[in-house]
């Protein structure tokens, strides 16, 4: 169990509520919730803050047992003070208390785990990078922390798209887009500035040591990874350029699909299955050879008979091309086919 420590000399102003801190969630003890939120939700009468700050943590509420407790959606930070304010209906008095964060940390145990597409060319219309970390992030760093060089060791600094990071909901996976104005061919970036990545150039991806995890601590070293931009890939992927090796029945062996370039490493954990007469199969899933090569394990033994490979398609390979529809339309193209199926099947036989 984890308890905060509740801060000395805070004074509380309803003694018939108070408010405590375990198991990640925060709860109103001395008041009987009603099961059904107000009218204007749960926030306005139970939030809690940074200190100093005056937006709300976000989060999830629940009664549970007549007790009213706040789950924050993200992990508090170490070293940090939050401020718990229940405002009791019809009661002019508020209880307001006064958390310690959890202790901070001060051995680095957080790396940068694995960089995405792992290539050591990328295409020059390359759309996106996939940094993973070992363990839960700070927010709101990136900008400063993540830097991207030319062979000179010279920052450039118009080559990602600006804005909110984008992380997954564990914050261990870090999405840096590059700005699609200087991919896509004919708009007035691309024409002005090229594209973010120029063939036969050398780049450099580095990453601060300095940047702070999601409890406050920097990173065990810095990182950097070297590749060059190459070709531009702008033709969309297809389904019937993919080579296939199918297992044999009775076995656990796994289905290869070796596709005709790399993907998008993300996309192809969700958005391939397997499925016979049966429905779909379970089973495990790899990539490898640079993610050019798509693993699918079953759990239990392949039966004979027909199957099929179904791909979503909106699958990307690394220049954010489609199945069937490519990223980079020219703006003097004209789009004469409308893309309206989902997914299409890649039949196999396991005998």
């Amino acid at each position: 169990m984890v308890l905060l420590t509740l801060l000395r000399g805070t004074t509380v102003s309803n003694q018939s509520a108070s408010i405590q801190f375990e198991n990640n969630a925060f709860k109103v003890v001395g008041w009987p919730a009603p099961a059904i939120a107000p009218s204007g939700g749960w926030s306005p009468i139970f939030g809690v803050y940074v200190e100093g700050a005056s937006d709300a943590l976000l989060g999830n509420y629940t009664v549970e047992n007549r007790t009213l407790i706040f789950r924050p959606q993200f992990p508090l930070a170490a070293g940090v003070r939050y401020r718990a304010v229940f405002r009791q209906p019809g009661s002019r008095a508020a209880v307001d208390q006064m958390f310690n964060g959890p202790p901070r940390n001060v051995t680095p145990t957080t790396r940068v785990d694995r960089v995405y597409p792992t290539a050591d060319v990328l295409p020059s219309n390359q759309l996106r990078l996939y940094v993973y970390f070992s363990a839960p992030m700070s927010r709101g760093g990136a900008a400063q922390r993540i830097h991207l060089l030319d062979k000179d060791g010279r920052e450039l600094t118009a080559e990602f798209l600006p804005g909110e990071e984008l992380w997954d909901p564990n914050v261990q996976r870090l999405t840096l887009t590059f700005d699609p104005g200087r991919i896509k061919r004919g708009l007035a970036s691309n024409q002005r500035m090229g594209p973010p990545l120029a063939e036969g150039q050398q780049y450099t991806l580095a990453i601060d040591r300095e940047w702070p995890d999601a409890h406050g601590v920097p990173l065990v070293e810095s990182y950097r990874r070297t590749f060059r931009g190459g070709a531009a890939v702008r033709n969309p992927p297809d389904p019937k350029r993919w080579k296939l090796t199918t297992p044999r029945t009775g076995t656990t062996d796994p289905l290869i699909v070796d596709f005709d370039r790399p993907m998008n490493y993300p996309l192809l954990q969700r958005m391939l299955q397997v499925s016979a007469s049966r429905g779909r199969i379970e089973g495990t899933v790899s990539v490898d050879r640079q993610e050019s090569q798509w693993r699918f394990t079953p759990k239990t033994p392949w039966a004979a008979g027909a199957h099929r490979l179904i791909v979503d398609t909106t699958l990307e390979d690394l220049a954010g091309n489609k199945i069937g529809q490519p990223f980079d339309i020219d703006v003097f193209d004209r789009v004469t086919e409308h893309i309206t199926t989902t997914t299409v099947d890649v039949p196999f036989t396991v005998r």
